[in-house]
């Protein structure tokens, strides 16, 4: 018997295809570390990472304030005032504060000017954070500022504590910047007023100086003339007394003069009588008649003579000397008369047939006789007086001049002194009327509006005081977002028999759900407890801070239900980064304009972030489309973590995914006998 060998086919074997190489478990095994290491390092960053994220998102809060939008609403209405010197200004205090706000460098928030209407509407809505309004009589209150009764000007500003709690810092932030700022600017007017009045006084007490130096020149000018007015009265006084001297002599002498003649002219009539009786019973007698005759004639001539120069002495028509004149001769007359008397009279006693009538004419004759030495005293006595007056009245006529021009200066010194008095009376009246309108009768309050001329007035819509209600806004979100992670680290929601089972993907991903909703039912009744219990929001508030929970906590389970299913254990390590993206990128407590640009391109497709503004708007009693707006996209959210969990579920509960079909690759070829 033999061995029969098989014969081996020479028929072509059919072309394999090539067989990939299935990692070992050694490769399996440094991949599993690697990770792990990984993942050990990234959790040990993650309190810094945690800190970079909030850092950087408010690495630029110093300008990014400038950027926080804000109304100004200007009802400020233009005040004309008229100046000292006549001309009229316009003051609109309003329009300068709105250039110094809306000017370029300015820091602050981001103003745009409106109407009172669209300011309420963007404030409700959260389009502004803070309306800023000037009233109509703010040109009016700070023109003021110059008068005995300043008052302060009031700017009102307005924010709202729903769309943000650090809005009415920041907006008393700025209106401190505001008061100081432009009211140190008004403040430098008003004192720059006060020093221009200082000036206009001073220019008036300068005149008052002018006129008190004119006032001092007159005044010598004065005392000049009145010493010359005195030397000239003294003097004057010297010239009065002599003349009054020698017109008292010479009034005595006319006196004794007038005297003087009335007897001897009674003398001389009674001569003239018994002389005319004499002729002309003595007619016969000759040559005795002549001269009896011619006697007569002498002394009629003398009376007549006599009694012009009375006369006119008497009317002061003949000067001393004219009047010393007349008496000399007439008195030389007299003593020729006296002498012929005497011859006559020694001839009468020797006619007897006479005896009575020139007895009578020798008693005339000696009546005339002895009259006669009185009359030639008394013309010497005026005539000694003459040079006396003539002297006084020269003195007196060489003072004049000098008296005249002392009175005149006198009158112009009275005349300057009485313009520089009216000059210094006008000019300290005037600084008085200033300085006088410059006083307050409050002069520490006016003081104070002085250097305070603004006043910011912050009044906040919707204000939430408590703390605890503050800080609830963001915690009760981010507790619900850590309680919805914590369920999905210790509740597997899919195991491998899960997977395996014969029920439908919808159906296992909506199991998942309620189970973990139940969960979320319980955490949000306990968070909404806490905050009406224990932070004092208003119990009328529960129904809409339950619910708006509710649904908070639905969203969040749906999304960390599709982490869980996508990335296993790993979804814990994404949902906390992302937590910590969306907590550095959530306005609440700030402005969102306060983050950096990519931090706020995060806010507007965070869930927390819409979660926070819809709480806040509910505890704030903000706007209600606010509140709406979170609602939809928490829908949304809730909508879109069940879709992806949904399609990640059924990628994993595919037959090669859980290794029920063997890949034609992985098929071994048969072994060679």
């Amino acid at each position: 018997m033999s061995d029969v060998t098989p014969a081996r086919s020479t028929a072509p074997s059919s072309p394999t295809a090539p067989v990939p190489s299935v990692p070992s478990a050694a490769s399996r095994r440094r991949t599993r570390i690697a990770l792990i290491v990984v993942t050990a390092i990234a959790i040990v960053l993650t309190p810094f990472a945690v800190n970079g994220l909030f850092a950087g998102a408010l690495s630029n809060v110093d300008q990014s304030i400038s950027s926080i939008p804000a109304a100004i609403v200007n009802e400020d209405q233009l005040v004309t005032t008229t100046n000292a010197d006549g001309t009229q200004s316009v003051n609109f205090a309003g329009r300068g504060l709105v250039t110094e706000l809306t000017g370029s460098g300015q820091n602050g928030f981001d103003w745009t000017v409106t109407n009172a209407d669209d300011a309420a509407a963007g404030l409700a809505d959260g389009t502004y954070y803070a309306v800023l309004t000037i009233p109509s009589d703010f040109s009016a209150t700070v023109n003021t500022l110059g008068t005995p009764d300043p008052k302060q000007g009031l700017i009102d500003i307005q924010t709202d504590d729903a769309h943000g709690y650090l809005s009415g810092v920041l907006a008393s932030t700025v209106g401190t910047a505001v008061q100081a700022g432009f009211g140190q600017t008004i403040t430098a007017t008003v004192v720059n007023g006060i020093y221009t009045s200082f000036g206009t006084v001073g220019t008036s007490l300068k005149d008052a100086a002018a006129g008190a130096t004119q006032l001092g020149s007159g005044a010598g000018q004065l005392a000049d003339g009145a010493t010359q007015l005195s030397d000239g009265l003294s003097q004057y006084t010297s010239g009065a007394s002599t003349l009054a001297s020698g017109v008292a002599q010479y009034t005595d002498g006319v006196t004794s003069l007038s005297s003087g003649v009335t007897q001897y002219t009674g003398g001389v009539g009674q001569l003239a009588s018994g002389a005319d009786e004499l002729r002309t019973k003595t007619a016969q007698l000759g040559d005795f008649g002549t001269g009896v005759a011619s006697y007569a004639s002498g002394v009629t001539q003398l009376t007549q003579g006599l009694s012009q120069l009375s006369a006119a002495a008497q009317a002061g028509l003949l000067t001393p000397e004219q009047v010393q004149a007349q008496l000399a001769g007439l008195a030389a007359g007299a003593s020729q008369l006296d002498a012929n008397s005497g011859a006559l009279a020694e001839a009468g006693n020797g006619m007897p047939a006479l005896q009575s009538g020139i007895g009578e004419l020798a008693s005339g004759a000696d009546q005339l006789a002895a009259n006669g030495p009185a009359l030639v005293s008394g013309a010497e006595q005026l005539a000694a007086g003459g040079p006396a007056l003539s002297s006084g009245a020269d003195q007196l006529a060489a003072n004049g001049p000098a008296l005249v021009q002392g009175a005149q200066q006198l009158g112009a010194g009275a005349a300057q002194l009485q313009s520089g008095a009216g000059q210094l009376a006008s000019g300290l009246t005037t600084g008085a009327d200033q300085l006088g309108s410059r006083t307050s009768s409050d002069p520490q309050s006016a003081a104070d509006v002085i250097a305070q001329p603004v006043a910011v007035d912050v009044n906040t819509a919707n204000q939430v005081s408590s703390v605890g209600q503050v800080v609830s806004t963001v915690m009760i979100p981010v507790a619900l977002w850590i309680g919805a992670l914590a369920l999905f680290l210790w509740l597997r929601p899919f195991s491998r028999s899960m997977l395996a089972s014969p029920a439908s993907t919808g159906r296992l991903v909506g199991r998942t759900f309620l189970r973990s909703a139940v969960f979320g039912v319980g955490q949000a009744v306990v968070v909404v407890a806490f905050l009406h219990l224990a932070l004092g929001a208003s119990w009328s508030l529960l129904p809409a801070t339950l619910g708006f929970s509710l649904l908070v906590s639905f969203a969040f389970m749906a999304f960390h239900q599709f982490l869980t299913t996508a990335f296993g254990r790993m979804g814990a390590f994404v949902s906390l980064v992302l937590l910590a993206l969306q907590i550095a990128s959530t306005g609440g407590l700030y402005p969102v304009q306060l983050l950096s640009a990519p931090f706020q391109a995060i806010n507007t497709v965070s869930p927390l972030a819409y979660a926070v503004s819809g709480l806040q708007a509910i505890l704030a009693g903000g706007s209600a489309s606010t509140v709406w707006t979170a609602v939809a996209v928490l829908l949304v959210t809730l909508a879109v973590g069940l879709l992806l969990a949904w399609a990640v579920l059924g990628r994993r509960r595919r037959p090669t995914a859980l290794g029920w079909v063997v890949p034609a690759w992985s098929a071994r070829r048969p072994r060679r006998v």
